[in-house]
């Protein structure tokens, strides 16, 4: 089988989440990483044995010997670096969200099809198991007709300073796009796009959300979602419908356990990831390479597009503003 070889850019946190399960999938290879901080290149490419570190991305970019840039970098740098890999002739798993707004979609897209390369939002969650198998539940008609949705993500994140990631605008901060992002996930691929939309957001002195709050109407469901930086809480998502529910236990996004309850009737289920789950969007991700599409049949870039779509209406009916200029 066909080694796909992987560059990494932006080495923060995820990204090292990243990495380590890279090393589990087979038929893969780290073959070089990139960061603005060259010490830093060289300590992730020595932790995860990438053979080369660059202490630049272009130089990550012009390397022929990659397929494919997994690109972790800040929220607002997702847009203009995928561009720049596509236009270098490299595959792009892009960390979620795919971009600030619908316009960069938009153009990530078409450059993606004009230069024929693969683009995937890497939103793992998509993949995880225990997520496939709620979908596998209620595409057998497990549920019936799906009413109701409720899903929560929120941490305490109050002890960071307003020139973090979370709470910076310039850095693409606020829980829309960081956590909030997973909820909406939710209920789009559920159910498609919605017929209205309800927002409403506690905001920082600088206009970034700290809590946000989301009604979406659908014809005969509602979708309650909620993301926070404010508190810790239990973290299950509920999906109901006229014949059962799908409870997907604590972490949700990231849970590898659910119950489908019919009648009071329990079934459980419970995965073993292959490392911590981002293993399963980078075989999706190898998988497409090897057969020479540009997008996955999985989560295509419609499914980005909509998904920013519904994200951007949130923006602007919660009166989220403070990204306007970016």
């Amino acid at each position: 089988m066909q080694v796909i070889r992987w560059g990494i850019l932006g080495l923060g946190k995820i990204a090292n989440k990243f990495a380590s399960d890279l090393l589990l999938v087979e038929d893969t290879k780290l073959v070089a990483v990139a960061s603005t901080n060259l010490e830093r290149a060289k300590s992730f490419a020595s932790c995860y044995g990438a053979d080369k570190f660059y202490g630049s991305y272009n130089e990550l970019f012009e390397d022929t010997a990659v397929d494919i840039i997994y690109i972790a970098s800040l929220h607002p740098q997702h847009a203009p670096l995928s561009i720049e890999s596509l236009l270098n002739g490299k595959a792009v798993l892009c960390e979620k969200p795919l971009a600030m707004n619908v316009i960069q979609v938009e153009e990530m897209i078409a450059v993606s099809k004009e230069k024929k390369i693969f683009l995937m939002e890497a939103l793992w969650t998509r993949f995880n198991p225990a997520f496939c198998q709620a979908k596998t539940w209620i595409d057998e008609g497990s549920l019936g007709s799906i009413h109701y949705i409720n899903a929560t993500f929120s941490f305490n994140g109050l002890h960071k300073d307003e020139d973090s990631r979370l709470f910076n605008p310039i850095k693409g901060g606020g829980t829309l796009l960081d956590i909030g992002i997973y909820p909406i996930f939710l209920a789009y691929y559920l159910l498609g796009m919605p017929k209205n939309i309800k927002a409403s957001a506690h905001l920082t002195s600088k206009g970034v959300d700290k809590q946000l709050a989301i009604i979406l109407t659908y014809d005969h469901a509602h979708a309650i979602l909620y993301s926070s930086f404010t508190h810790n809480e239990d973290m299950r998502a509920t999906i109901a419908g006229e014949n059962g529910e799908i409870y997907i236990d604590d972490r949700w996004h990231e849970s590898p356990t659910l119950n489908l309850v019919q009648s009071k009737v329990k079934t459980p289920k419970s995965f073993k990831f292959l490392g911590l789950g981002y293993s399963y969007e980078i075989i999706e991700a190898s998988q497409c390479l090897r057969e020479g599409v540009i997008e996955s049949s999985k989560w295509s870039h419609q499914n980005s597009l909509e998904l920013m779509k519904i994200i951007d209406s949130v923006r602007k009916t919660a009166g989220i503003s403070c990204y306007n200029d970016i």
